[in-house]
């Protein structure tokens, strides 16, 4: 059986990207669905639905809080 099936989320790589990396993003508001792409020759894409990319925009910000916070690594539930 494929991960997509047994988790919900399908992986094709592994991917670490660092600074200055070309991104882009297309949106199909029709389905709501939002495609963002890095690298110059959109290396990767990563394809998610408006609630997927609430759950992405949410836990960045988190991430990005902890930044600031010292103590335990952030923990996600």
């Amino acid at each position: 059986m494929s991960l997509y099936r047994q988790t919900g989320v399908s992986v094709e790589s592994y991917v670490e990207m660092r600074r200055g990396v070309s991104v882009r993003c297309e949106v199909d508001r029709l389905n709501e669905q939002a495609s963002l792409a890095f690298g110059s020759s959109e290396t990767f894409v990563l394809s998610l639905d408006r609630r997927a990319l609430e759950q992405l925009v949410s836990l960045g910000g988190r991430a990005l809080a902890e930044f600031d916070v010292e103590g335990e690594p952030l923990k996600v539930v």
